[in-house]
């Protein structure tokens, strides 16, 4: 059974800043094929198994079609701020690892200069936000996607995002502006704020362009 719901993420470390619309399907998508996965020793095909979850779909009179779920907004709670990381490889460690076998390196010198032995360094934006989504669909089976959600936004790989906790509530239908994401650009909704046309996804998953087309977008991201 469908209902009209809130997802309010609270994080426990700063998350990167996204640079893109950060969709609320998109992740079910992803906890959706990491259920999969988790539910056998076969490999799992991504694109069979991203579009089945538990919410509604919206589709435009070109019949183009969307999951009723916005996009996250950020609650901001601090200023963005730059942080870095940087990265460099232990040459020792990996003389040893050469000469035990365990790395196949033909060169008896490393290029400091470039590859894999070149440092770097990282800036990404940052900040301490909460998230929230509205969408339509069902409550109990959404809840049991989210319980595994752990992280949110890029830079998961050294702690940005942590999740410490998902609320997920029944509101009214009103108050449920599942419309705040990419449309199709023929829609018939009533949606509230200024969009523009742009090139982006419909669906997950997302950073797919050759899926990309022309949408309606917020333009108050």
């Amino acid at each position: 059974m469908s209902e009209f719901l809130r997802i309010t993420v609270t994080l426990s470390t700063p998350m990167v800043e996204p640079n893109n619309l950060l969709h609320l399907d998109g992740l079910l998508a992803a906890l959706r094929v990491r259920q999969a996965e988790a539910a056998t020793d076969e490999p799992v095909d991504p694109l069979e198994v991203q579009h089945d979850i538990p919410l509604e779909r919206y589709t435009s009179p070109s019949m183009e079609w969307v999951f009723k779920a916005s996009a996250f907004r950020l609650h901001r709670e601090t200023e963005t701020r730059m942080w870095m990381q940087s990265g460099r490889m232990d040459l020792v460690r990996v003389a040893e690892d050469r000469q035990s076998g365990l790395l196949k390196l033909r060169a008896a010198k490393p290029n400091l200069a470039g590859g894999y032995f070149k440092s770097s360094a990282y800036h990404n934006p940052i900040l301490w936000a909460g998230l929230e989504a509205y969408c339509v669909g069902d409550k109990q089976a959404i809840e049991s996607l989210l319980k595994d959600c752990d992280q949110v936004g890029g830079r998961r790989g050294v702690g940005s995002g942590k999740v410490q906790s998902i609320e997920v509530c029944t509101i009214s239908e009103e108050e449920c502006n599942w419309m705040y994401r990419a449309l199709p650009v023929d829609t018939d909704l009533a949606v509230q704020g200024e969009y523009a046309t742009s090139m982006k996804g419909l669906r997950p998953p997302y950073w797919d362009r050759t899926q990309h087309l022309p949408v309606l977008t917020p333009l108050d991201f």
